[in-house]
């Protein structure tokens, strides 16, 4: 399935709408610390993925700012993994990963050009005919990633007319690199990825590095989403009925 017309349409947009339609607000601060119930910022004494739940979150610092959390909400934290790391000293979070590099050309792809092509046996990986664009994308590309940036365009392009069967004039072009892009898919790593639930009992975790039984894809994120927010749903009913 391609996301169409583009991944903001498809997943973002209408999640924006959905809340603003419930009365939800979407607030863009950079978190840089967690209180716990003594209002002190949490520090590594106590392990964040143990069983215990004897505390709470009661605030989110953001720089100079204090939000306090009040008794009966939940927060889910959804950052990724080496910022959860640091807002949750001790968390088992994975440590190794894997570039993504995409490379995108401001060219009209030529008629009949399929939305998505697997290349075999070349530098690109995917080509995606978008209507305005041709766009590349190179998973797991720790051999390209450091390479230089017109070098590397030059030779996806060249690919890329091969590919579409057409010669077409170098075009306006843009590198992107991601150097952590998704966590590394090996055994060693799975075991460092933790659960939903943490050592507090209003917190919990969504990402696609945390336990989801999938690699890191957009399924994942989303079945993530999905584990936390039961938690926070049976936290709440629990906290009602108290």
């Amino acid at each position: 399935l391609i996301a169409e017309p583009t991944l903001a349409a498809a997943f973002v947009d209408p999640a924006l709408a959905y809340l603003a339609a419930r009365g939800g607000a979407v607030h863009t601060r950079r978190l840089t610390a967690l209180e716990d119930e003594q209002l002190s910022e949490v520090s590594a004494h106590a392990p964040p993925n143990s069983s215990t739940k004897s505390n709470e979150i009661n605030g989110l610092v953001f720089g100079s700012e204090s939000l306090r959390i009040q008794h009966g909400d939940a927060v889910v934290l959804a950052v990724p993994a080496p910022v959860a790391a640091a807002l949750l000293p001790g968390l088992s979070v994975p440590t190794a990963f894997n570039p993504i590099v995409s490379l995108h050309f401001a060219h009209r792809p030529p008629p009949g050009a399929p939305p998505i092509l697997g290349v075999l046996g070349g530098t690109a990986e995917w080509i995606f005919a978008f209507p305005d664009r041709v766009s590349v994308t190179i998973s797991a590309a720790a051999a390209v990633v450091d390479r230089d940036r017109a070098d590397l365009a030059a030779e996806v392009w060249a690919e890329v007319c091969r590919a579409l069967r057409t010669p077409m004039t170098m075009p306006r072009w843009q590198v992107v690199k991601e150097r952590r892009a998704t966590f590394a898919a090996t055994v060693d790593q799975d075991a460092l990825r933790p659960p939903a639930a943490t050592r507090f009992a209003n917190l919990f975790l969504a990402g696609d590095w945390t336990q989801t039984g999938l690699p890191a894809t957009i399924e994942g994120a989303v079945r993530s989403g999905e584990t936390a927010a039961r938690l926070v749903l049976a936290r709440l009913q629990g906290w009602r009925e108290r």
